[in-house]
């Protein structure tokens, strides 16, 4: 990356884990009069972060599509975005926070130390059905990891209303019937634009390798990912799967994304994907 990104790119860093310290400190101090702060630490993070990503665009000409450190860039900026659009619509929200920094922190800075250097686009990867591809893939990746939050936070309410301390700082966020509900609308959000995803991607292939499915280690966990998702939807369609046990699958099913995204070629000995073997 060049000198001018990685002054944003840290200072970005910095701020958000400033912010989720904040959130940790308010949960365990039930302490709710610093969520003001936190919310301006997190914008502040974001507008920094937003600078290294046009730092990035004009020192190497295209947008960031392709590496490992290009998804933990985009992919915690989607997600930042996620949680700043709903705390703006909605007050209470401004708890999933809590959840989605953590998150965003450590896909930022597993990408950061998987080779960030500023390269040409390949020509394969000159491709318009690829935008489509991966602005769905961000798109849902962040409705997921805003489900996560909200099962997150449905958990710590749950346990606090076990104890019999709901009352007083827990007052603040959504009812659990609330979270409930979001935590199904956010799922299915990123379901169906996780499925754009998917049928951009079989597009993109026929033109490039002249399958639209080869059973690619990333085409193969992105199925799964996908599939998993489904399944939520199912079980809590179908079978009516709410409260905690929809909240654990909210929370679980995001590791499959990240596999997806920073995994598979981890311990994959090749793949087509060229974005994750940089």
């Amino acid at each position: 990356m060049s000198s001018i990104e990685s002054i944003f790119f840290w200072a970005a860093l910095v701020m958000y884990a400033a912010a989720a310290g904040g959130y940790s400190y308010s949960i365990i101090f039930k302490n709710e009069r610093v969520m003001p702060k936190l919310i301006m630490a997190i914008v502040s993070g974001a507008l920094l972060h937003t600078a290294a990503i046009a730092a990035r665009v004009y020192a190497q000409g295209h947008f960031p599509w392709s590496s490992d450190y290009d998804n933990g860039l985009m992919g915690g900026w989607f997600i930042i975005m996620a949680t700043l659009y709903v705390v703006w619509r909605q007050k209470p929200l401004r708890i999933l926070g809590a959840a989605t920094l953590p998150a965003v922190l450590l896909i930022m800075g597993y990408g950061v130390m998987r080779r960030p250097v500023l390269e040409p686009m390949a020509a394969t990867l000159k491709s318009f059905w690829l935008y489509i591809h991966v602005f769905f893939a961000w798109i849902s990746f962040g409705a997921y990891a805003l489900a996560m939050g909200a099962g997150v936070v449905y958990l710590l309410r749950e346990r606090a209303r076990e104890k019999g301390a709901e009352t007083g700082y827990y007052e603040q966020f959504p009812s659990q019937e609330r979270l409930d509900e979001l935590m199904f609308r956010y799922l299915v959000f990123g379901f169906v634009n996780n499925a754009v995803m998917i049928a951009a991607g079989a597009i993109w292939a026929k033109d490039l390798w002249g399958n639209y499915w080869s059973w690619d280690p990333v085409e193969t966990w992105s199925l799964v990912s996908w599939l998993m998702y489904g399944l939520a939807i199912h079980l809590r369609v179908t079978m009516g799967w709410r409260g905690s046990r929809f909240a654990w699958i909210a929370v679980l099913a995001l590791s499959t994304v990240i596999i997806n995204f920073f995994g598979v070629t981890l311990v994959a000995k090749s793949s087509l994907h060229m974005f994750n073997v940089r």
